[in-house]
């Protein structure tokens, strides 16, 4: 297949991949814009902070068994064995890596949970909630691998839907941790809708035997690549935001966020097309190298191009987005995003490299590189923060993944020299 069909066939199984992604970002701007001129820059923070939270309590599902369980569960259909196999793998380890973080989360609630202090009662709430989430991103695994677009969409769409109406009801009138709560239920939602979407489509198999070995192990790669990306990215992010909070103050940290905030609105919208259509691609051709290339290198000279003008259109009306998204008040902000911009379009522009590593189960070197980055951005917000100020975060960020894309460059360059 050559590079202009590859890009025809990526744009056009990407329209799902756009209805579910304008339905979830829609949500979290409508949120973000709520939270914003209900509570400030200072909601924004905890916004930030709780969502880094989730983060942490799903990545070793979400990012983990979840992309392993994709990748076996499309190749096998729902009769077979080795469905059952993986299906009931991954739905125990996900079971137990939930606990395992929950219980870090509790052991550690000074440093996860402080700023959240006073509403104890409330937070009461969180491990059902939690819990909730990570069975609704066990129905979106499945629903990916079988290719039930539909449904998949559908339900994103009424998770989102829901927590929009709840943190509308009660922003304003309600403390802001009750407000993230309700926010979260909403998404919770889902997962009983997953679960009669699953049992109605026979997606469920039943538990007839013990599980092999081979699932867990094989499952199991993907986990120790997530281990990575939470200690890499989200505890990092977490503590970098600590870090911040303690230096400048929870208002400057929520312009900051709200920069980042920004970032998340479009990076969202390029993660689910990746996770929805390039990386079940690459799956697919892992077994054929030069297929695998020429498709890599048609997708990445089509996206560059892309995420590059689309950037530079919010560079040049980031006033307009910053008033659109927040309020007036957060235009302090506007010069924070020159380095965010910058640092973003490496950021995506290399994710079309590192999912190669995911997809091969490479994890060393997955574990390597995510653990290597967020120690380079650790010790660039060391050295950049007391030199630039509150500027030194995003420019931080920037250098960050200026050194993850060249390595990643480096890594795959026989992908763009023609043989």
């Amino acid at each position: 297949m050559g590079r202009k069909q590859h890009m025809r066939q990526f744009l056009g199984n990407s329209l799902w991949s756009g209805v579910s992604t304008v339905t979830k970002a829609g949500s979290t701007l409508i949120i973000n814009k709520l939270l914003a001129v209900y509570y400030g820059p200072n909601g924004i923070t905890l916004l930030a902070h709780f969502l880094n939270l989730i983060a942490i309590l799903t990545t070793l599902s979400a990012n983990g068994i979840n992309t392993g369980l994709l990748r076996h569960l499309a190749q096998n259909e729902p009769g077979s064995q080795r469905y059952r196999a993986f299906f009931w793998g991954g739905a125990f380890l996900n079971l137990g890596l939930f606990l395992m973080a929950v219980l870090a989360v509790l052991v550690f609630s000074d440093f996860f949970l402080e700023r959240f202090k006073g509403q104890e009662t409330n937070l009461g709430w969180l491990p059902l909630l939690f819990f909730l989430l990570v069975v609704l991103l066990f129905w979106h695994s499945l629903l990916l691998a079988r290719q039930a677009l539909r449904a998949y969409v559908g339900i994103n769409f009424l998770s989102g839907l829901t927590s929009v109406a709840a943190v509308w009801w009660a922003a304003g009138s309600v403390d802001l941790v009750t407000v993230l709560l309700l926010f979260l239920a909403g998404q919770a939602v889902g997962a009983v809708v997953g679960a009669v979407v699953a049992l109605s489509q026979g997606l469920i198999p039943k538990l007839k035997q013990a599980i092999p070995k081979l699932a867990y192990q094989e499952l199991g790669k993907y986990g120790l690549m997530a281990v990575a990306t939470l200690v890499g990215a989200h505890l990092v992010d977490f503590a970098v935001r600590e870090m911040a909070i303690e230096r400048f103050s929870m208002y400057e940290t929520g312009l900051w966020q709200s920069v980042v905030r920004i970032s998340d609105s479009y990076t969202v919208v390029f993660l689910s097309v990746l996770s929805m259509v390039y990386y079940p691609k690459i799956a697919s051709l892992l077994n054929q190298p030069s297929a695998l290339r020429e498709y890599v290198r048609s997708i990445f000279l089509l996206l560059v191009p892309l995420v590059g003008v689309a950037l530079l259109v919010v560079s040049w009306q980031r006033d307009f987005f910053i008033q659109l998204l927040f309020q007036k008040e957060f235009l302090a902000a506007r010069d924070l995003m020159d380095y965010q911009l910058l640092g973003d379009f490496l950021k995506m522009t290399t994710w079309i490299l590192s999912y190669i590593v995911t997809v091969q189960a490479r994890v060393k070197l997955f574990i390597a590189s995510q653990l290597g980055s967020g120690m380079v951005y650790v010790a660039l917000v060391s050295w950049a923060v007391p030199t630039f100020g509150l500027e030194g975060l995003p420019l931080a960020h920037f250098l960050r993944f200026a050194l993850y894309f060249l390595f990643y460059l480096y890594l795959f360059r026989s992908y763009f020299i023609s043989k």
